[in-house]
């Protein structure tokens, strides 16, 4: 056998090998997802994988099951508009795992801040998960999300489930959640703003220090010379104090804290 097969000949092992292995993960994982009932997902406590679940909006506690929804804010990628969405937490017993909805996809970075809130509610309350399981369920449309600006509002709504109390929904909350319950800044507050006050609520909590920010309001100049119209487009940078702006039809307020934010959203 000449070396040109015997080359091919490895690669048709090496082939076969890895469809063979690819068949057995995805029957290990069909096995997880049937040990959790009709549930659509699979994880552990260290991981977070995907699945298809409805819209849940549920809140409330029954048979030692409790839920608690909290509203979401992010931004659009193709448009860079504000859009409101749902993090729905079920809590049921199980055996420590934080089981998550990733339909739609959910990016790396928010998947961390999961975990995070996850460890965060569970020192805020003094309990401990090892006998519970955790699902969350991100309800926003689009296709993709991404980014740890949900922190917050992931932390507070399993606070509440944790807790067996509801969360308001006539808020909504932006901001990452930091070691020790910390709250830390995040972008595109004013787009945020704006979708949140279209949703008609009452109350946007944002990072301590981004009540005020600085929007880039796009300028359109047209001039004529020579018999050529020319239109120059750019952008200038506006301070806006958000308060001042959304007077008398939302008031926004500055947190730095989970437990700041959990004072105005958990009834």
């Amino acid at each position: 056998m000449d070396r040109k097969n015997v080359i091919i000949a490895v690669l048709a092992i090496l082939l076969l090998v890895s469809t063979s292995t690819s068949y057995l993960f995805y029957q290990q994982q069909q096995h997880g997802i049937g040990a959790h009932g009709d549930s659509k997902f699979f994880s552990d406590r260290n991981s977070a994988t995907a699945g298809n679940e409805g819209p849940l909006a549920c809140t409330g506690v029954s048979q030692g099951t409790s839920s608690a929804t909290a509203n979401i804010v992010a931004v659009r990628s193709d448009s860079s508009m504000g859009e409101i969405g749902k993090v729905h937490v079920e809590i049921k017993e199980g055996t420590g795992n934080v089981l998550m909805n990733t339909n739609p996809f959910i990016e790396p970075d928010t998947q961390y801040s999961v975990r995070k809130a996850v460890e965060v509610a569970e020192n805020f309350t003094n309990t401990t998960i090892s006998n519970k399981d955790i699902i969350i369920s991100f309800n926003i449309n689009g296709t993709l999300i991404g980014g740890p600006s949900a922190g917050t509002a992931t932390t507070v709504a399993i606070i509440a489930a944790l807790e067996g109390k509801s969360v308001r929904q006539d808020v909504a909350v932006t901001g990452t959640i930091e070691e020790g319950g910390t709250i830390g800044e995040v972008g595109s507050v004013f787009e945020k703003a704006v979708a949140v006050e279209k949703d008609n609520m009452t109350l946007f909590l944002v990072p301590y220090g981004q009540e005020k920010v600085v929007y880039y309001e796009q300028q359109i100049e047209e001039r004529g010379r020579f018999g050529f119209r020319f239109t120059r487009v750019y952008y200038t940078p506006k301070e806006i104090d958000l308060n001042e702006y959304f007077q008398g039809k939302m008031d926004v307020v500055e947190v730095s804290t989970i437990g700041e934010a959990v004072s105005y959203m958990i009834e």
